[in-house]
């Protein structure tokens, strides 16, 4: 049996780990994922209500599932062959490649999609973050992945197009809870489904009391509205065309503020203002000053786009290219000042899952096949990385509990995880004991995990705790 684990970061003080306790925790979750949303009696009842499974076929749902998550290889590498081979395999299903192309139908996208949904609703009672709760139930981040397709799903998935050449793009809209870290919703859309279209169709999703971090391309007059009609919250940045205007309904003279910061000397100014002209949205406007070099990149930008439509740059947008201007309505005894932009930057979180998804499961990777298939392959890679992520929070949060400024790197975490991929297949189909799993085969491998701190910054876990604190 393993000895209690240490893990020493130079620097920092050593984290106890008690195997006995991570055993526990994990065989229970995967237990969870196992037995309640992937066993065979809950995905057949999925294919049944979906459509996918009309009679009694050759090709059990749970056996399609298992054998597309439990492909190795992206999608652009994985044949029919592969498939049936895979079925062979895991569940001794001898089926032909014309067979295997066949179970590709819409009904097999909508069942897929519901086995995705059940996940996400299930696991959203499983741990939280205790203190960050304290001030947000959730907060939540969400943004947009896009990646080009073949010309023949154009149709389906448009793209913008190139000198006439049609191409297909395919975008994934994904939100999740920096308290949780649970997964809340996974969405693929055409990629000319923009981001405020989205914002403006999931307006039915704002819940009470959570924090809401989104890039600029979803802000508008009626998602904010929206937010502070709910009684929720908002963190983002001032959009570049939305009017300001002081408490008095005057404009917002910037010429003024540049002067007042300079005389701060590098201060931060938090102002009670509105934002757009019609249908005012009263909140916090916070300005920051951005260094020198900060400034000429952002300076060289606007004047290489300005130049390229055949204008200028006026006076006014070169002071605005000096600050950081961010608006929220956060209350300052909850948000302060000096951490209103550390919070704002833990959207960047949302940038490593990205990441992780096309660097290391290589989703983004296609070929030209069925669309039908071409979905399924795509939403069973995903599940696959679900499942992987549910480890992942499991093993963080037990990190975390002992030090909350301590966490696990999410990208390290996701590179081991392909080492150990084939015997967690074993897992899934019950060949290989859950609980020998986690103690074999996991926790050796998560000694070099822990969150590592670029030089003179912090990491997100430092940026969480002191949330936490304020």
């Amino acid at each position: 049996m393993y000895q209690v684990l240490r893990y020493h970061i130079l620097g920092r003080n050593k984290l106890n780990f008690n195997e006995k306790i991570l055993t526990k925790e994990y065989k229970n979750d995967l237990s969870f994922s196992i037995d309640e949303c992937l066993s065979e009696a809950a995905v057949e009842e999925l294919a049944r209500s979906t459509g996918f499974k009309k009679r009694s076929g050759k090709i059990p749902a749970s056996a399609f599932l298992n054998t597309l998550m439990a492909s190795e290889n992206e999608q652009a590498h994985t044949s029919l062959p592969d498939l049936a081979a895979g079925l062979r395999q895991g569940f001794n299903i001898d089926v032909s490649k014309e067979a295997m192309h066949q179970k590709f139908t819409p009904e097999a996208v909508s069942f897929l999609e519901n086995v995705m949904t059940e996940i996400l609703n299930k696991q959203l009672n499983i741990n939280a973050d205790k203190d960050l709760k304290a001030h947000f139930p959730c907060i939540k981040v969400k943004d947009s992945t896009k990646f080009s397709l073949p010309d023949t799903y154009n149709d389906v998935y448009k793209g913008y197009g190139n000198f006439c050449k049609k191409n297909g793009l395919m975008s994934l809209q994904y939100e999740f809870d920096l308290v949780s870290g649970n997964w809340l919703s996974l969405k693929i859309t055409p990629g000319l489904r923009n981001d405020q279209r989205d914002s403006k169709e999931t307006l039915k999703d704002i819940t009470p009391g959570d924090l809401y971090i989104r890039d600029l391309g979803y802000i508008t007059p009626i998602y904010l509205s929206a937010i502070v009609k709910d009684k929720a919250f908002f963190l983002n940045r001032l959009p570049a065309m939305a009017s300001v205007f002081t408490q008095s309904s005057k404009p917002l003279d910037w010429k003024r503020i540049d002067r007042q910061i300079r005389r701060l000397k590098g201060g931060i100014l938090d102002l009670q203002v509105e934002v757009y002209e019609k249908d005012k949205i009263p909140c916090r406007l916070l300005i920051e000053p951005v260094d020198s070099i900060e400034y000429k990149k952002r300076l060289q930008k606007a004047e290489a786009t300005a130049k390229s439509k055949g204008i200028g740059i006026s006076e006014l947008q070169k002071i605005k290219l000096r600050y950081n201007s961010f608006i929220t309505n956060v209350s300052e005894d909850i948000l302060p000042v000096s951490i209103v932009r550390k919070t704002y930057y833990l959207r960047w979180q949302i940038e490593l899952v990205f990441k992780i998804w096309k660097s290391y499961f290589r989703i983004n990777m296609v070929k030209k096949v069925k669309r039908e298939r071409l979905e399924c392959q795509l939403l069973a890679r995903l599940l696959w990385i679900l499942i992987n992520w549910r480890l992942f929070i499991i093993l963080n949060n037990h990190v975390r509990s002992r030090n909350p400024q301590e966490g696990v790197s999410m990208l390290v975490f996701f590179k081991r995880s392909l080492k150990f991929a084939s015997t967690l297949r074993l897992v899934l189909l019950k060949k290989f004991s859950i609980k020998k799993w986690v103690k074999e085969i996991l926790i050796p491998l998560i000694e070099d995990c822990l969150c590592e701190a670029p030089r003179k910054k912090k990491t997100y876990y430092d940026s969480i705790s002191i949330n936490n604190k304020a």
